[in-house]
């Protein structure tokens, strides 16, 4: 599968890195809910520009990076998605457990910074289970802005005059969030993509483009 360089193959790992170095000094620093207000411009800019923050700046997903590569190179295949957790108040469940422990802990002054165990339970997750189920049915980031990037204007869109049914996109897609239409050509979520360009970067035809 012969994927295309662009200028945002060359940008993205710099600015994932970038962000992925301010969560960890933030860490270091012990002033971690400094991140919040990134992660408010994340949703901000969701409204807009889709889910720009969890393919780009989030620093679960730059971790998650390295994991794939290395399964690729084992040939390591992880388990799919319990199907119980396809069900979307699940994801619902773990957001209002999140949003509850962050509140129970500054109102009892409790040594627990959620953030970074949020960020351990995702490796820990995307070692055993494929990225998606991490994705698209626990993260309480991907549940807020699978809500905020629905009135977005840009996003990753798939021309149907152009699409040749090949389905490369959708293999790549590490958010499953490629469908497959009756005319068998492909059409992706808006919501649930989180604008990694992975799908352009393999599409033989060019028919995958960021646009409004």
């Amino acid at each position: 599968m012969k994927k295309k360089f662009s200028k945002k193959t060359f940008i993205l790992p710099i600015i994932q890195i970038l962000f992925l170095g301010i969560f960890i000094y933030l860490i270091l620093n012990h002033s971690l809910q400094k991140w919040l207000p990134i992660f408010g411009a994340g949703v901000i800019l969701s409204l807009f520009f889709s889910r720009f923050y969890c393919g780009w700046m989030c620093q679960m997903n730059t971790i998650f990076r390295p994991i794939n590569w290395v399964y690729s190179k084992l040939g390591i295949n992880r388990l799919k998605t319990p199907a119980f957790f396809k069900h979307r108040v699940v994801r619902y469940i773990f957001l209002i457990i999140v949003i509850s422990s962050m509140i129970l802990s500054v109102k009892f002054k409790l040594k627990a910074n959620i953030l970074l165990y949020v960020t351990i339970a995702s490796i820990l997750v995307t070692l055993i289970f494929e990225e998606s189920f991490w994705h698209n049915n626990i993260c309480p980031y991907g549940t807020i802005l699978s809500l905020s990037s629905k009135p977005s204007k840009f996003s990753v869109k798939i021309d149907n005059e152009s699409c040749i049914a090949c389905g490369l996109c959708q293999k790549v897609c590490p958010v499953e969030s490629i469908e497959t239409l009756d005319t068998k050509k492909r059409k992706v979520i808006k919501n649930d993509c989180i604008d990694c360009f992975k799908c352009q970067e393999v599409c033989p035809v060019d028919a995958i483009s960021y646009k409004s």
